[in-house]
């Protein structure tokens, strides 16, 4: 056995989310730009740019903009089971050629509550220089920073689709 024997591993972040919203809303939030610039990896306030190819292995490019910095994020649609299930990737191309995972499953528990359950999935490159407990730790932290942040993303897609619904409403 080589005395640094290194092996990357895959880091899973799951989550659930209920929304007081129909399952096709909550599949709309994830396909459409009008609201994917509102939530996912950007907002409206610094989202500079969304290209969208809906469409199994279409594509999707965002650019967004925080402090004068500019961020890509890029990724394919690999699976769209329209208001069921979503499968896709997420990279950042500028810092990384390597690409996430996500999974979206959609279904109605009661009529108009829908729950969301997602599935990330991510490599986190072992570096030589880490400790087993070191590399444990990093991954731990790129768990926790990654959950939250999606946590932040899905309260501001919860708000998306409240606020359409309040525009409905009014219309």
């Amino acid at each position: 056995m080589a005395k640094y024997n290194i092996e990357d591993e895959n880091i899973e972040i799951n989550l659930e989310r209920l929304f007081k919203q129909p399952s096709e809303d909550v599949y709309r939030a994830w396909t459409e730009e009008a609201f994917l610039k509102q939530w996912f990896m950007t907002t409206e306030r610094t989202n500079q740019s969304i290209k969208l190819d809906i469409d199994d292995n279409g594509s999707y490019e965002i650019v967004d903009q925080i402090n004068g910095k500019r961020n890509l994020v890029k990724g394919q649609f690999l699976t769209l089971s329209p208001f069921e299930f979503i499968e896709m990737t997420v990279g950042m191309p500028e810092i990384s050629d390597d690409e996430d995972k996500i999974e979206v499953e959609i279904f109605e528990r009661e009529p108009g509550v829908t729950q969301m359950n997602v599935t990330y999935i991510a490599l986190l490159p072992k570096e030589r220089r880490l400790s087993t407990l070191e590399y444990k730790q990093k991954k731990k932290e790129y768990h926790d920073s990654t959950k939250h942040g999606f946590e932040i993303m899905f309260d501001r897609m919860q708000q998306a689709l409240i606020d359409e619904e309040q525009e409905d409403d009014f219309s």
